[in-house]
């Protein structure tokens, strides 16, 4: 079967010498992966299955999970114009492992596609602090896969209530009877900005945090049951 789609590259590897297979995440069918033929001799095809480039993909689907490129073409190359601004590439790369791992078990929707071209071009343009535009793609990458923390009650009992200790175990905010003496506390203003990191308010968003900012890294690292190879160099630099 012959599908048409966009989607943005998560990752690429080399398949022999002229071939690769791409890993993209797509507007109408989740992640997929699809082999390149001679993807490296054709310099507007290889361009546009570049690492964090928007292009649109024709492919043949049969019955395995490996599809088979027909053609690309580039839509928004993220990659080149990220590429002058490290903190900013380096966070796009982060993202780009993040949906490339998390998606593995969910294989995602149009809103996760979305989700990851806004990061993009938020971090193109210049207008947000990489930092921030991570923290808040992941969380919400998370919470569109059925994992985000409540707010107003007790991630154990369901009290309804503001808490300030969270745990992971527990998934979300617990109050203090159902603490089990190793949840950290937040303060009152750490939470609302974790909140807003969440909803991806960022007028509400505040100044860098590093306590707002670990507590989002261990969420997504314990969903993901594991550290991303590139975080801790990237999370160094931005």
């Amino acid at each position: 079967m012959l599908i048409e789609d966009e989607g943005i590259v998560l990752r690429s590897w080399p398949l022999g010498e002229a071939d690769g297979i791409l890993s993209v995440l797509t507007r109408s069918h989740g992640k997929i992966r699809i082999a390149a033929k001679r993807i490296k001799k054709n310099r507007l095809m290889s361009t546009a299955a570049a690492p964090l480039s928007r292009s649109r993909f024709i492919y043949w689907k049969g019955k395995g999970e490996l599809g088979r490129l027909s053609s690309a073409s580039l839509l928004s190359p993220f990659g080149l114009a990220l590429s002058s601004d490290y903190p900013s590439y380096l966070s796009s790369c982060l993202m780009a492992e993040t949906a490339d791992k998390l998606l593995e078990t969910f294989q995602g929707e149009e809103g996760s596609y979305l989700l990851l071209w806004g990061a993009l071009a938020a971090l193109a343009k210049r207008r947000l602090e990489p930092w921030k535009v991570v923290a808040s793609f992941e969380l919400r990458l998370l919470a569109q896969a059925g994992w985000a923390p409540g707010f107003e009650e007790c991630a154990e009992c369901g009290r309804k209530g503001d808490f300030f200790r969270f745990s992971l175990q527990m998934g979300g905010w617990v109050c203090e009877k159902c603490a089990r003496g190793g949840e950290k506390r937040y303060l009152k203003s750490q939470k609302a900005q974790f909140c807003a990191l969440l909803k991806g308010d960022w007028e509400r968003s505040g100044a860098r945090d590093p306590a707002v900012e670990g507590l989002a890294r261990d969420w997504v690292n314990y969903y993901l049951d594991r550290n991303l190879n590139s975080e801790k160099v990237i999370r160094e630099k931005i």
